[in-house]
């Protein structure tokens, strides 16, 4: 995903504008949050795949349908990478400002990507 700027950042201060460059299944993760397309979403993860957001393991992929339905359903928000680092294997860590209609928006958490088949396998949230 890029998210380039104008050059008056769009309101991000000059120093925090930089292109993001992810694997094309993170684009499109992101890009299905922002675009509030559940299929798409879902699209992006293993059958078998795992979510850890607020203390709660989402196992599968019909129960990260129902975990980002209500989600969806609770707020409206949106999620830009500000900052992507490769681990070890097919893990990158993204750190992502999320801006939304919820308490103490804006928030940057930890996107903890674990890839499996050019999919999502497994996704650790954390503040």
């Amino acid at each position: 995903m890029r998210s380039d700027r104008e050059p008056d950042g769009g309101g991000v201060p000059q120093e925090e504008q930089m292109a993001v460059d992810l694997p094309d299944v993170l684009d499109r993760y992101f890009r299905a949050i922002n675009d509030r397309d559940l299929d798409a979403f879902v699209a992006c993860f293993a059958d078998t795949a795992s979510v850890a957001d607020e203390d709660r393991l989402y196992d599968g992929r019909a129960s990260i349908r129902a975990w980002r339905q209500k989600t969806m359903d609770a707020y409206s928000y949106t999620a830009e990478p500000v900052r992507v680092t490769p681990q070890a294997g097919d893990s990158y860590l993204v750190l992502t400002r999320v801006s939304g209609d919820f308490p103490g928006s804006p928030i940057e958490l930890r996107y903890r990507f674990t890839l499996r088949d050019d999919l999502v396998g497994a996704l650790d949230i954390r503040p």
